[in-house]
């Protein structure tokens, strides 16, 4: 009783907002009736890693507000919105419904983590792993600091990211037969999720599958 006394004290103070117009909301979600309404669902796709390797890739919406809004959130250090997008891929995808063993989340160079104080990737693999009871492990780690990949023509950018990651050997173990899911914030060309998945299949996975806030479509 108590808990729920301060809660409600909570919500006077400080009323839930619409995460992306800053709306009052008569109860805690992440956006208002309005600002849901115009996400527009994308089908799930397939991303080939190599010729003969493909993973299921699973999407939110296209790179539009409000979801976009929150992925760019990230510049500020809006960790709030990390969680978000963890949460919106959980109710708005298939996920649900898809089989996983492991979530590992594409990670930062440790530079830019000191920079912006979290991995956007990171913090929606928790919010997915706090509601599929699969735990996020942090499997890969980069290698080596890369340019941005958004400042780079598409030809580049898988040159970019060549030898960028690398495994955490005391994860290795875990992989092989594993059904594992990649959780990254947004999907263009997929040369980052390639590059990442391409060390994992040298584990052997039983299979890996993507799930993002948006994709470009």
């Amino acid at each position: 009783m108590l808990k729920k006394a301060v809660q409600t004290i909570f919500d006077f103070f400080f009323p839930p907002l619409c995460a992306y117009c800053r709306s009052f909301l008569e109860k805690e979600t992440i956006f208002c009736d309005q600002c849901r309404s115009i996400i527009v669902p994308v089908v799930s796709s397939t991303l080939f890693v190599t010729e003969t390797k493909k993973i299921k890739v699973f999407a939110i919406s296209d790179y539009k507000d409000p979801v976009r809004f929150l992925i760019l959130t990230k510049k500020y250090s809006d960790i709030v919105s990390s969680r978000q997008l963890g949460q919106l891929i959980w109710d708005m995808t298939y996920l649900k419904n898809v089989s996983f063993d492991f979530i590992v989340p594409i990670p930062l160079h440790w530079t830019r983590f000191a920079k912006r104080g979290f991995n956007q990737a990171h913090e929606m693999a928790k919010r997915i792993a706090r509601n599929s009871g699969k735990p996020a492990l942090q499997v890969l780690k980069r290698s080596k600091k890369t340019k941005f990949q958004s400042t780079l023509k598409k030809a580049m950018r898988e040159q970019n990211l060549k030898n960028s990651f690398v495994v955490v050997q005391k994860y290795a173990e875990h992989i092989q037969g594993k059904h594992i899911l990649i959780v990254d914030d947004l999907l263009t060309t997929g040369a980052t999720v390639r590059c990442a998945a391409r060390e994992l299949y040298k584990l052997k996975p039983a299979s890996i599958t993507l799930a993002v806030a948006c994709r470009v479509v």
